[in-house]
């Protein structure tokens, strides 16, 4: 089909990085207690705005029957801004805050879990931060969170109304955030924890983008009906990652990768590795650059197209066309 542009096209030479744009990313052996320590968190020239991400993965390694996970935020006094306990055995959730009359933790919501803690599964928790009060927690991709308002906010003359998460009625807001701290028991374990204002994914769905999309997407503010969790997802999913021709591979120019501190408010470009979706030689300084609003970049990428991983799937799908032909 196109077999004369591919003959031009390098394959580039890549080495995989942990995440794009994340302010950090470790990989954790196991751990049942870990706390990441977080930077100026308060300073908007520093971070342009409140949003951050804390994205927390593990396992299940073993019967998870009394397993209890929680994820908390704190002030540098440890006071909690806002918090949630998995409770495996009950099959419940429950998020708390610091009462801002009593001073003293107390509940905040509290719910089902939809699905039961499995042994050998994966799991992942996600507090996803819009505003000061206006905070997401979200659980295997369920949306520890229920009821929603109505604000308001002028562009120019008009004034435009909009459906948001309940207002959390914590002491301390997020901007006074110094530590994130996750801890867990029985056959819960740690293996991983990203945050910034970034998305990452399972490292064992690394190689198919079709499944790190649709995990992506699963938790995104996609509707409801398409497979997201509307009101209550963490971001957009155009900041999903983007895959060849609908294949497990990524395309090599991923244009709408997630804004970050340094991108003022604008989506970022990347030269990627097809088979990892990671920066190219991991060289984010070089091959990566400001994108815009409707996906156009300042390059093509197309020296990291990986011609033989390209060649198998138009082979692929053209095997597969014959075979549907009536």
């Amino acid at each position: 089909m196109v077999l004369e542009i591919l003959v031009l096209l390098v394959v580039g030479c890549v080495v995989p990085v942990d995440s794009i744009h994340c302010e950090g990313d470790t990989d954790l052996s196991d751990v049942q207690e870990y706390t990441q320590d977080v930077n100026d968190i308060g300073d908007l020239d520093f971070w342009r705005t409140a949003q951050n991400n804390f994205q927390t993965f593990g396992k299940f390694d073993g019967n998870p029957h009394n397993a209890v996970i929680t994820a908390a935020y704190y002030t540098a006094n440890n006071d909690l801004i806002f918090g949630i306990t998995i409770d495996c055995k009950k099959g419940k959730w429950m998020s708390q805050i610091t009462h801002n009359v009593t001073d003293k933790v107390t509940k905040h919501l509290t719910g089902d879990l939809t699905t039961p803690c499995k042994e050998g599964d994966i799991f992942d928790i996600w507090l996803k931060i819009h505003q000061p009060r206006m905070m997401s927690w979200i659980f295997n991709g369920q949306p520890l969170q229920y009821d929603t308002r109505t604000t308001y906010f002028r562009h120019g003359k008009t004034k435009i109304e909009r459906t948001r998460p309940l207002k959390i009625w914590t002491k301390y807001g997020s901007d006074k955030g110094d530590h994130f701290t996750v801890k867990a028991s029985g056959a819960a374990k740690f293996t991983r924890l990203s945050w910034g204002q970034c998305i990452t994914w399972p490292r064992s769905l690394q190689e198919n983008c079709q499944q790190a999309r649709t995990w992506v997407e699963s938790r995104s503010k996609m509707a409801v009906p398409e497979g997201g969790l509307g009101h209550f997802g963490s971001d957009w999913n155009t900041f999903a990652p983007q895959c060849f021709l609908g294949s497990r591979y990524y395309l090599w120019l991923q244009n709408f990768l997630h804004p970050d501190r340094n991108s003022k408010g604008f989506p970022w470009c990347c030269c990627v590795d097809m088979t990892t979706g990671e920066v190219a030689n991991g060289d984010l300084e070089n091959l990566c650059s400001l994108g815009s609003i409707n996906g156009a970049c300042s390059r093509s990428c197309m020296e990291y197209a990986d011609k033989d991983v390209i060649e198998k799937v138009m082979k692929e799908n053209d095997e597969m066309e014959h075979g549907l032909l009536l």
